[in-house]
C-alpha cells in the first residue's frame, strides 16, 4: 500500500540528481576560457633519429671509453671492477 508515495519519492530523488549534475557540467564547461581549452591543431611528427650505417655501426675504444666515464665512478670503482673480473671468468 505504501509502494505509491515511496516509488514516486525516488523517482523524484532520481530526476533531481540527474538535474543537479547536469547544472555542475554546465558551469564546469562555462568556467574554462577559451586560454585554457586545447587548441584542434595537429602535433608536430618529429622524425626517430637514424641509426649508423657501416663503419659508424660499429663501436671503437673511444666509446667505451666515454661510457666507462660516465658510468664508473669512485663509490662504485670496486663493484664495477669485480663484474667486469667476473665476466671474464666466464
Amino acid at each position: 500500500m505504501k509502494r505509491g508515495p515511496i516509488s514516486m519519492g525516488v523517482l523524484a530523488a532520481a530526476l533531481l540528481s540527474v538535474g543537479c549534475k547536469e547544472d555542475r557540467a554546465e558551469r564546469v564547461a562555462a568556467s574554462y576560457s577559451t586560454v585554457t581549452k586545447a587548441t584542434e591543431r595537429p602535433l608536430a611528427m618529429r622524425e626517430p633519429p637514424k641509426a649508423p650505417e657501416g663503419v659508424d655501426a660499429v663501436p671503437v675504444e673511444e666509446d667505451y671509453e666515454a661510457r666507462a666515464d660516465s658510468s664508473i665512478t669512485e663509490a662504485n670503482f670496486k663493484a664495477k671492477l669485480a663484474e667486469l673480473e667476473q665476466e671474464l671468468r666466464l
